[in-house]
């Protein structure tokens, strides 16, 4: 391994261009650390190996488990990412792990797993400023990659794209039908079938222009710890999400699922009024006990005995738009388990499916017009150390065939409002909505 440090490197908006005009690049963003979260940002393109699940092939978390152990290496002391796999699980990717019923319409036609190997990246370290390359040198000379990666860093940025332009936002759900859904998740309630359910709805639009310039407002609309872009050419994803999935240090996990949300408020004291609501929501506090007892339950399938525990219960965390209710969870991995063992026990997340998890997948595919595709699935990266860290892919977005989506949704329990629950979706959206509208003119 070699590492080259540059102390004072270009601005982030900078590295973010000149990596994503490369060759199938990934940017694992940052952008507003919180309760450390956040600490690190990690950029790469040219990868030497892509690894993608479509009709046409069998890719799954066992072939990329075989694809990375040949290139198996030992951690750094310090930075926490020094080449791997980088890429998503779709939340589609969940019917490969339980049984659910295929009554959702595939409009999306995107791979349920991807992921991409990158010997070089480049890791900023958001709390000093400095930019590490790395260059492992598995398929090249270090010193060739680590020069490669120069080249890209200190490149002449290009000159600013036309502004974008977008069109009218259509909903696959529309406030009546959304409404009704929550009645009917109430329903499945009030049987016994569930406890609580994750339901979503999608806008679409036509979009003219430039991905990079579109990630780069939405990250400026809505800093968050856990944001990724990701070019496979002929589909960009993009995420902006505050929510960790997965943390993979060593032997010790960590899982921190949201539930709960409040508009931030315009002045200081709207945002106290806001948290104390959020605070003394009974409804919310349920919502995310529930979810903190699978997500124990998850890990316990991979975990050393006896080594769960629930840490930061009910804490808030405050973002551009919206107040967040979280939790952490921790375990200790078990003898003989790996990161890929750990993916399959909680994949796909709890927060974002509901409990029982497998009933709450059911009931999305029923109420669920369209498939999600990358939208609640995870994107991250495993690296050649057995390391790794995903978010939750809420507020995120894809783009393809000219069409850009985003998708919101939340936790429905008994005691949902219907119209509170669609409210929430509008505000949970908002920062995106207000990113995209700014940068882009009407088509």
């Amino acid at each position: 391994m070699k590492i080259h440090e540059i102390a004072c490197p270009p601005p982030v908006e900078a590295l973010i261009e000149r990596f994503g005009r490369r060759r199938m690049p990934f940017i694992l963003d940052s952008a507003q650390a919180n309760d450390g979260l956040g600490g690190w940002s990690f950029f790469g393109a040219n990868p030497f190996e892509i690894i993608s699940r479509d009709p046409d092939s069998d890719a799954d978390l066992e072939m990329l488990r075989r694809r990375m152990q040949p290139y198996a290496r030992g951690s750094h002391p310090r930075i926490p990412f020094i080449g791997g796999a980088v890429g998503f699980l779709a939340y589609d990717y969940g019917r490969r792990l339980e049984k659910i019923p295929e009554l959702a319409v595939n409009d999306r036609d995107l791979p349920d797993l991807h992921f991409a190997l990158y010997d070089g990246i480049a890791a900023l370290n958001n709390q000093t400023g400095v930019l590490y390359l790395i260059a492992l040198g598995i398929r090249g000379e270090m010193d060739q990659v680590l020069e490669g990666l120069k080249a890209i860093i200190w490149a002449e940025s290009r000159l600013a794209p036309a502004t974008p332009a977008s069109g009218d936002w259509e909903w696959n759900l529309s406030r009546e039908e959304y409404c009704s859904a929550v009645r009917r998740v109430r329903e499945y309630i009030a049987s016994g079938d569930v406890y609580q359910v994750n339901l979503s709805r999608r806008a679409r639009c036509r979009f003219q222009g430039d991905a990079i310039a579109l990630y780069c407002a939405l990250r400026r609309g809505n800093p968050a710890p856990y944001g990724a872009y990701l070019d496979l050419g002929d589909v960009q994803v993009f995420s902006t999400s505050p929510e960790q999935f997965l943390q993979k240090r060593s032997r010790n996990l960590v899982t921190r699922p949201i539930k709960g949300t409040r508009p931030r408020g315009q002045s200081a004291v709207e945002q106290e009024q806001q948290a104390q609501a959020l605070r003394q929501s009974a409804k919310d506090r349920a919502e995310l006990l529930m979810i903190v007892d699978l997500e124990r339950n998850d890990l316990g399938r991979v975990a050393e005995y006896g080594s769960v525990r629930v840490e930061a219960l009910y804490q808030l965390e405050h973002y551009a738009q919206v107040i967040h209710q979280t939790a952490q969870v921790q375990a200790r991995l078990a003898e003989g388990k790996d990161v890929y063992d750990a993916l399959h026990a909680l994949f796909p997340g709890g927060s974002i499916t509901g409990a029982p998890k497998v009933r709450a997948m059911e009931i999305i595919e029923e109420l669920e017009p369209t498939r999600r595709g990358v939208y609640c699935g995870s994107v991250g990266y495993i690296g050649f150390d057995g390391d790794a860290e995903f978010n939750i892919a809420i507020r995120s977005l894809h783009l393809k065939d000219g069409f850009l989506d985003y998708q919101v949704g939340g936790g429905i329990v008994w005691d949902s409002d219907p119209e509170s629950e669609f409210q929430e979706t509008l505000d949970k959206g908002r920062a995106i909505r207000q990113a995209i509208e700014t940068l882009c003119r009407k088509l």
